[in-house]
């Protein structure tokens, strides 16, 4: 079953026009029913008004609706599981940092606090990787793995832990 049905609350084309835009934008499954249960809501509340559409149709006003609700609730996916990605990530450094005492904490929360992309050269630090290979790893130029560790170590600095952001020195 493609769609569920809401009787007189919202008429069926619109129900198949929120089915069709969600496809296209990549929800599938079980995501179908849960978003078009969202935006059925928007649309009970939405009115059309020929004078203030600009010449728009009604179906025109509804796609963007549409659209706008299913990029939201796209971003708000994807906000919360970059949020599990980070605690998953922080519960993983305690195995992977290895440093005495109280700081072991500080740092957690330091790294936990990068971005996604400083985080992943910090991981990779950890792990005894050079800057060249870390370059090829995130797929980027060795120029923006130095300027992503001049941002991880400006950070640290900031927030005290300078033992940690001094950088090796070469025997």
């Amino acid at each position: 079953m493609d769609r569920l049905e809401y009787g007189d609350l919202v008429e069926p084309w619109k129900v198949k026009l929120i089915v069709s835009r969600a496809r296209r934008m990549g929800f599938r499954g079980a995501e179908l029913a849960d978003v078009q249960q969202e935006i059925v809501l928007d649309l009970s509340r939405f009115r059309y008004d020929a004078d203030r559409s600009n010449g728009a149709k009604e179906a025109t006003a509804l796609t963007a609706l549409i659209d706008n609700r299913l990029k939201k609730i796209r971003r708000s996916d994807d906000r919360y599981r970059d949020h599990l990605q980070r605690l998953g990530e922080q519960a993983n450094l305690s195995a992977e940092i290895h440093i005495d005492g109280d700081a072991v904490i500080d740092v957690q929360c330091a790294v936990s606090a990068l971005p996604r992309k400083e985080r992943a050269v910090c991981r990779e630090l950890m792990c005894g990787a050079s800057k060249p290979e870390i370059a090829v790893t995130l797929r980027c130029g060795w120029h923006t793995v130095e300027r992503l560790v001049r941002n991880i170590r400006n950070r640290f600095l900031e927030l005290g832990l300078d033992v940690y952001a001094r950088p090796k020195t070469k025997v």
